[in-house]
Parts: C-alpha cells; sequence; structure tokens
C-alpha cells in the first residue's frame, strides 16, 4: 500500500476517544493538520486549509464535551467540503478560473449548515473538477499512486478521506462524482436518492441530477455520517437476514477490463459463502439509452445556467465545458421535456423489475484509476444516476496493479435507509479491511 494512504480513523471509536478522555477534538485535529503537512506536497486534495478557523471550532467541541454537551456522532469530526459548496466567508471557485473573482458566500450552504448544527469541524475546501464537470481535471492526485488519477468531479473530497487528512467529506453527483472517486480511492461513499438532501448553496450542474453525496474510510464511516445528518431520513439497522442480491448484467458492462470482472467473480463468491442468495439480473431498460438521455438533460440544463460563459469568458474555461455549453444551445425545448418523461418512464420499468430483489451489485467503473489526470470513465455509473435511486459505493479489494476496486450497491429511490443497512451487512462479507 502506498504511503500516502493513511486510515483517519473509525467515526464510533474516534468518539469513544472523546469520551474517555484518550483524546479530545483539539488533540485529534492536529494529528490530521501534521498529516496534511506531510502528504498535501504530494496529493494536493486541498485548495484551501482554513487551519486557524479549524481550531477555533475544535477548541469550541472540546469546551462543550468538557461541559457535558454532546451532539452526537459528528462532534468533533473533521470534514472536507467540495468546492461548489459554500462556506460562509469564502470564495467558492468550483474549479474554475471564470469564478477567480468571485465573492465569498455570505451564507453556509445548507449541508454545512447541517454538519455545524451536528457539531462537525468544517477543515476548508477540496479541489473539484471545473464546476464539477467531467473534464477540467483539478491538481489533485490519487493517494493510491500519485501519477494516478483520484476521479471526479469529487476529486479532493475522496483524496483527503483516503489520505487521511480528513475523516469524511461532502461531494456532490450529477453524473458519477462520488462513487467514482471513492472506487479509485480505495473508500466508502453515498450518493442518496437524487435531490434528496437540500442543494441550497451549490454551484449547479445541472439541477435535475444534482445530489450531494459524502465519503468516509469504510461503510461503517458512511453510516454514521448518514445518520448524523438527518436522523430520522436515515435511520437505519444493520440487516442480519440473509439478503436477495442481483448483479446487474447489461451490455454496457462489457468492455469491463480483466480486474474488475474478476473482483466482481470474488465477491458473487463472498456473498454466497456469508449465506446471501446472488443471483444475475438483465436491466430492464438499456443503459446506454439511460446514457444518452442523462446526456441531453445535463447539457441542456448547463448550457442554460451558464452559456453566457461562450461570450464573456471564453478564453476562462475549458474547450470540454465550452464544447458543453454548444451542445447544449442546440437541443430544443421540446426535446428537453421529452427526455425528463422517458427518464422517468425508465425508472419506472427499472424499478419494478428489481422488486423482488434487496440490492443490485454493478461495477463502479470499468477499470482501476488510470494513469494521469484524466478524471476516468463515468458510463458505468450515470445510468445508475439517471436511475435517481441511491448508491453506496464499497471498496472490496486492490487489484494486481496495486490500485482499488470498488463497486456499487443500488436500490430504488426513497430506500435510503434501508440500503444502508443492507450495505452494512454486505460490506461485513465483501468490504476491504480497514488498513
Amino acid at each position: 500500500m502506498s504511503q500516502f494512504v493513511h486510515d483517519p480513523g473509525d467515526i464510533s471509536a474516534i468518539q469513544s476517544s472523546f469520551v474517555s478522555g484518550a483524546s479530545d477534538p483539539v488533540r485529534f485535529l492536529e494529528t490530521l493538520l501534521q498529516r496534511a503537512e506531510a502528504v498535501e506536497p504530494h496529493i494536493h486534495a486541498w485548495l484551501s486549509l482554513d487551519i486557524e478557523a479549524a481550531r477555533r471550532q475544535a477548541r469550541r467541541c472540546r469546551d462543550e464535551m468538557q461541559q457535558g454537551v454532546r451532539r452526537g456522532p459528528l462532534h468533533g469530526i473533521p470534514v472536507a467540503i467540495k468546492d461548489v459548496v459554500d462556506i460562509e466567508g469564502q470564495q467558492t471557485r468550483a474549479g474554475t478560473a471564470s469564478r477567480a473573482e468571485s465573492a465569498p458566500a455570505t451564507l453556509d450552504a445548507n449541508i454545512v449548515a447541517i454538519l455545524r448544527a451536528a457539531g462537525a469541524i468544517i477543515m476548508g475546501k477540496v479541489h473539484t473538477t471545473e464546476y464539477a464537470y467531467f473534464e477540467g481535471p483539478p491538481p489533485t492526485r490519487n493517494p493510491w499512486h500519485a501519477s494516478h488519477t483520484p476521479g471526479g468531479s469529487s476529486a479532493g473530497s475522496a483524496a483527503a478521506v483516503a489520505s487521511g487528512t480528513a475523516v469524511c467529506s461532502i461531494g456532490t453527483q450529477t453524473a458519477g462524482s462520488v462513487v467514482r472517486p471513492a472506487a479509485y480511492c480505495g473508500i466508502a461513499a453515498f450518493k442518496p436518492t437524487t435531490q434528496d438532501l437540500s442543494t441550497a448553496g451549490l454551484t449547479q450542474l445541472a439541477p435535475t441530477f444534482d445530489t450531494v453525496g459524502w465519503f468516509g474510510y469504510r461503510m461503517s464511516d458512511v453510516a454514521t455520517i448518514s445518520a448524523a445528518l438527518q436522523p430520522q431520513r436515515y435511520k437505519h439497522a444493520r440487516s442480519t437476514r440473509p439478503l436477495r442480491i442481483a448483479m446487474l448484467d447489461d451490455p454496457l458492462f462489457a468492455d469491463a477490463d480483466r480486474a474488475v470482472q474478476d473482483g466482481l467473480g470474488k465477491i458473487h463468491t463472498q456473498l454466497h459463502n456469508a449465506g446471501h442468495q446472488v443471483t444475475s439480473l438483465k436491466s430492464a431498460v438499456d443503459l446506454t439509452a439511460a446514457l444518452s438521455l442523462h446526456q441531453t438533460v445535463l447539457e441542456y440544463e448547463l448550457s442554460h445556467i451558464y452559456g453566457e460563459l461562450e461570450t464573456t469568458h471564453p478564453d476562462k474555461v475549458s474547450e470540454a465545458w465550452l464544447a458543453a455549453i454548444k451542445r447544449g444551445k442546440k437541443i430544443k425545448d421540446g426535446v428537453y421535456a421529452d427526455t425528463l418523461h422517458r427518464i422517468l418512464q425508465m425508472q419506472l420499468t427499472f424499478w419494478d423489475a428489481c422488486a423482488d430483489i434487496d440490492v443490485l451489485i454493478a461495477p463502479a467503473a470499468p477499470d482501476i484509476a488510470p494513469e494521469g489526470m484524466k478524471t476516468g470513465d463515468p458510463r458505468y455509473i450515470i445510468p445508475l444516476t439517471a436511475l435517481g435511486g441511491p448508491i453506496s459505493t464499497v471498496p472490496v479489494g486492490v487489484a494486481p496493479s496495486g490500485l482499488p476496486l470498488g463497486v456499487m450497491l443500488c436500490s430504488p429511490p426513497a430506500t435510503d435507509a434501508t440500503l444502508l443497512g443492507h450495505s452494512l451487512a454486505i460490506a461485513d462479507a465483501i468490504e476491504m479491511p480497514r488498513a
């Protein structure tokens, strides 16, 4: 394992150390800051690490705990925030030179406000791709191998957790931007039902799909984060019965490389040995068609939000971003409306065919994290994003190349708490052990 990969600690164990007095939020934060000082010159996860503000928050959390105040499982836990999410008093640059002169945010985004209320320590901003799109990659590197991509667009969100400089992080997913970085960086993540949490204070990409998600080192951490963010909505219990699990089959996945195929075969065996019922299920809809429909909606919406950049700041955005804007402007209103309807019909067809299944499993990407700064291939994830349900990402092992593998666990919209409980049970059988 790379020297840059580091387990920041199990959230429950960290909280236990706070309760026992073996540690406290101030001392724990300093260990993360020391870690950041050592690895950031190599990984570049952080855009702006607000050290003094984090220390003030840590002291306040320590004082609250000494007075007997306990805000829940994220109290005193340091969190990284993707730079498409507003933090009061800080710029939201969204990975683009076109926002270099933007004014600081006057309010926290809704998700940041929730974190603060839960007692989390907001450490600062981590890098993202340009406007959270596929292209315009940031300088962030994969902690497993610094010459490889961490994925995108939530590049810094995944790399900060995988390198041990934050316990958890906030990202967003419009296409594949939570699942892919988690899989490439060997950590866990959760993308809830589309738009399940408020997107107030987020830089938009395509509002139909923009969704707040979060990263933790392992699935138990992700479940803890979920319960802290929305105690009622994400109230869950670890599944104790044998699960009906289906490996999703579709021509879209036919080009998965050998490491991904071998990984899927291994987890099939592990789940069977753990007592779960594992079958194969052919997709009831054409996932390649879903991929195309998603692109139509994405480009129509981003072109309507950012179309003026073509004339006002063409020299400050990437060619890929300009090309997406130009394509989006050519899409007729009626085509956009019809595409939205087709996606809704596709969701009904797909999930109705899964009525007897507890969890669908699919590969997170066709390959492991590729070499270079491109964010990787999102084709496997995008159709599941378009289909609207929650997605857990579970790290399942390491390929012969030394880079990690991850898989998606999927279920219908509005089954988030159930999927979290099932994900914990599945993780018991297939998840890569903590480092």
